[in-house]
């Protein structure tokens, strides 16, 4: 075609250039073509040039022509000197140009440069009398990835999964030399399928390096471009829009169909890699298909420069394993910069799937081996116990307890070989799972592994919830979770509707007919909102009603009644009923008037809740599922401006003394547990009245450095003056009103964040008490605020090492006496907590005594029934 095309030419005076044009329009149409074809018809037919001069003649025996292109041909020749066949590449006549000659001295010097196994060596160069060149190479035999793509898809099922997967170690090894080119800073500008082969014996070749670009050189032949063109340019190549979009165009990236060089790198070629993985996977270069597979270049070109080419999942036969589809869209990135950076990693990525593939292959053999010597056997020696153990009760439950143990002998017998056969099933399901494990190790995502055991642990599940065995359940459902998990589509949505196990919920109020707003609570950023678009909407009393698994904040509103907040948490399979411990029906609910309750007063309803349980927190109890009475517990803890007053009314009934004694103190030194320190309020020495420092900014901040005396008093004086019998909290009423129902380490859920509650690590400047109305996210689920931050508050027990008394699952409140010098409990977050101290479940042990700054206090009240 090449010599018909130069006869028409001829024919019609048609110049040099336009016949370059029409060459390059002709290669750039048959996307296979390299610039240096294999031996083919139209080369066999093609004229050679001569191969003068004589000493020339003398060293090679000339052969025959192999390879015919539009720059150049390739000749196999007879090596005198050396005696060998080789490989001769030598430019047409026609392509004699400066700029033509420059470009093959270009060739030469990268080939020359690039010391890679998989670049065709040179072994010789040199120049003719007209000015063309010529050099000599190692003649390679083999095929082109062209030619193994098409014969991979020919192939079907298993031989074609085998193929594929050698034909991509061949195209893993190929990245190889290009990504010695990179690191030299050396890009090949033309890799095609045909211009990637195979040797005789496995070695891989990247061939015609005739478009490669030095990129060392880049602002040397950007400047030289910029100014001129032709013999002057640093780089002949890019002279003219025609040389700088040559490339074959089904395989190059969108910055070389633009002809953007400067645009152009390593990250180019990467994208013609892809471009080749894209032909692996689906048998056709990207933007083609049947109805255009031998479109005009300029099409392609066009194509190229539209978007990019159909999806490779869309595209690929069924049989490609899905893991490489992100491979080659990330390869094909329209944007060099979303692309692997050059061949190196893109190497190493195919080789991490390849050892992951090779992996993948054994662990699938291990579960099948697994699935065929266990599965079944495991299955029959349960029936067979099971059927054992039937003809022993059949035969035992015949008998009476005294008939003689040889009648019962054959019964005992029974059961002891069923126990048997209990055992070594278990000892062969042991093994199973080991051997799955084993696959895993293998490979972690391996959904047949993980599919085999969701099966396993979802039997046991069942059977260990049959038997009421609710630790093994409890493991069963973790496992059964980890590996459902794991799987996709109806197998995965199968075990998730396991899981979620829907409970039911009753509730009782006091008044009845309590209208209800029932809200899931869900995460956002890591806070759980009650979600109140995804309610149920009820009215009391409520019988079984059907919820998923989860935790909720329920609304339960009356006329004539404040509002409560009553958080339940509905386990798999689990029914609240809010029985109290002791009791046969639901305990009802009781809603309080609005007189009943003050403005900065939080209802606590009774009920059950989870205490302890947390293993980052200090001194921590062991969970446990507690039921507490309901009771009352101020929103805030209390402030410099409450205190004050109730310092002012002990001077005002007469006790000076012991207001003075109960007075906030500043620290001589850090802390201390006397009656050292400077008053923390002003004192008028004729009144005896007290003050605040600094009013403005005192007021509402929470009251410290007094003790669990001065708390206690407080309190006293408090229910004297209401007539309500406040005191101070237990740790486990602080723990409920802090944590709700769900056994959450956090006021908002389990993560420690620092941003949401006056804690160290809140602030960017000076660490200190804050205002009590701060920090509005460090809300309880029952609307008690600055549990997680701000002040620590003393709780009215003693301290005992298991926590307070619980009877009967109950709470029991004990208040510790005054002539009690035991150490007492201290629960909550500071200002000066960090990472672990502010989890709810922390304890703190302190003598009665003692003052600090973070230390404060917080009322509550029982609610009677």
């Amino acid at each position: 075609m090449i010599e018909r095309l130069r006869l028409i030419g001829h024919k019609y005076g048609i110049g040099d250039d336009a016949l370059r044009d029409l060459a390059e329009l002709y290669e750039g149409m048959i996307p296979r073509t390299p610039t240096q074809p294999v031996a083919s018809s139209s080369a066999a037919h093609a004229v050679p040039a001569p191969l003068a001069p004589v000493h020339f003649k003398e060293r090679y025996e000339d052969l025959g022509c192999i390879g015919l292109g539009g720059f150049s041909e390739v000749r196999e020749v007879w090596d005198r000197h050396v005696r060998r066949r080789v490989a001769l590449k030598v430019q047409l006549p026609q392509r004699s140009s400066p700029d033509d000659c420059a470009r093959f001295r270009q060739e030469v010097q990268v080939m020359a440069r690039l010391q890679h196994p998989a670049v065709v060596p040179l072994y010789d160069w040199g120049e003719l009398p007209d000015g063309r060149i010529w050099f000599t190479m190692k003649r390679v035999r083999g095929d082109t990835i062209g030619k193994r793509i098409v014969a991979l898809h020919s192939l079907e099922g298993p031989a074609f999964v085998q193929a594929l997967r050698r034909l991509l170690d061949d195209f893993r090894r190929l990245c190889e030399p290009v990504a010695h080119a990179h690191a030299l800073h050396i890009i090949h500008r033309d890799i095609t399928p045909q211009n990637l082969m195979v040797g005789e014996l496995g070695e891989v070749h990247v061939m015609d390096w005739g478009l490669a670009r030095d990129l060392a050189h880049r602002l040397e032949a950007e400047r030289s471009s910029c100014v001129t063109t032709g013999a002057n340019a640093a780089d002949p190549s890019e002279t003219s829009v025609r040389t700088r979009i040559a490339g074959t165009p089904f395989y190059m990236p969108p910055e070389q169909a633009r002809g953007e060089i400067a645009a152009m790198g390593s990250a180019s070629d990467v994208y013609a890699f892809g471009a080749v993985l894209y032909e692996i996977l689906t048998g056709s270069p990207p933007y083609t298909s049947s109805r255009h597979a031998h479109m005009a270049p300029e099409r392609t070109v066009e194509l190229v420069l539209s978007g990019p080419p159909r999806p490779v999942e869309e595209m690929a036969r069924s049989e490609v394993p899905r893991e490489l589809y992100p491979l080659c869209r990330k390869a094909m990135e329209r944007s060099p910069s979303d692309r692997y950076p050059d061949a190196g990693v893109l190497m190493e990525a195919m080789r991490n799937w390849l050892d992951g593939a090779d992996r993948r292959s054994r662990a699938r053999r291990i579960v099948a081996d697994a699935q065929r010597e266990h599965r079944a056997k495991i299955a029959d020696m349960r029936e067979d116990a099971a059927s054992r153990r039937a003809r022993a009760r059949e035969i035992l439950e015949k008998l009476r307890s005294f008939d003689r143990a040889q009648e019962k002998a054959e019964g005992w017998k029974l059961e002891d070989d069923a126990a048997a056969i209990e055992q070594e099933a278990l000892r062969e399901e042991i093994n199973w799972t080991q051997k799955l494990r084993s696959a895993l190790n293998e490979v972690p995502d391996l959904e047949e592994a993980h599919a085999a055991l969701a099966e396993h642990y979802a039997e046991s599940l069942l059977r260990a919830e049959a038997a009421h065995d609710q630790p093994a359940a409890t493991g069963f459902a973790a496992l059964l979770e980890d590996h459902a998990g794991k799987l996709s589509g109806s197998g995965r949505a199968r075990y998730e509707a396991l899981l979620r196990g829907d409970g039911r919920l009753t509730l009782v109020t006091d008044p009845a007919d309590v209208h209800v707003v029932i809200k899931p609570y869900e995460p956002v950023s890591r806070y759980l909102i009650a979600n109140e678009e995804r309610a149920y909407i009820v009215t009391t009393p409520i019988r079984e009603f059907r919820l998923p698994r989860g935790s909720y904040l329920l609304s339960l509103k009356a006329p004539g009644h404040r509002e409560a907040a009553f958080p339940v948490a509905i386990g798999r399979g689990e029914h609240w009923d809010g029985v109290r411990p002791g009791g046969a029906t639901p305990y009802p609910i009781r809603l309080l008037r609005e007189d009943e309750l003050g403005p900065d007063d939080v209802y606590v309803p009774a009920g059950w809740f989870i205490a302890g349980g947390d293993p980052h927190a200090g001194e921590s109890l062991s969970r446990r599922r507690v039921w507490v009475d309901g009771f009352v517990m101020r929103r805030h803890p209390v402030t410099n401006a409450e205190y004050l007053e109730f310092l002012n009314a002990l001077v005002a009934e007469g006790r000076a003394d012991e207001a003075r004694r109960h007075c906030p103190r500043l620290p001589r030194g850090t802390t201390w547990n006397n009656d050292d320190g400077v008053l923390a309020y002003l004192l008028d020495e004729r009144s005896g009245q007290y003050a605040l420092k600094a009013p403005e900014t005192e007021r509402a901040l929470p009251v410290v450095s007094v003790d669990w005396y001065a708390a206690t008093a407080y309190a006293a004086h408090l229910a004297r003056r209401t007539g309500l019998p406040w005191r101070l909290p237990s740790e486990f009423e602080w723990e409920k009103a802090a944590r709700g129902v769900d056994g959450r380490f956090m006021p908002w859920g389990d993560h420690v964040e620092p941003t949401w509650a006056c804690v160290s690590g809140s602030h960017s400047d000076r660490k200190s008490v804050m205002p009590v109305h701060y920090y509005p996210t460090d809300v309880s689920p029952y609307g008690v605020r600055g549990m997680a931050g701000n002040v620590r508050d003393w709780c009215v027990e003693r301290w005992l090492l298991d926590g307070p008394r619980v009877d009967g699952g109950v709470l029991q409140i004990e208040a510790a006496m005054a002539d009690d010098l035991a150490d007492r409990p201290i629960r909550g977050g500071a200002w000066i907590s960090a990472g672990d101290l502010v989890r709810l479940s922390v304890r703190y042990a302190e003598p009665p005594t003692k003052r600090h700054g973070v230390l404060g206090f917080r009322l509550a009240r029982p609610i009677t029934p």
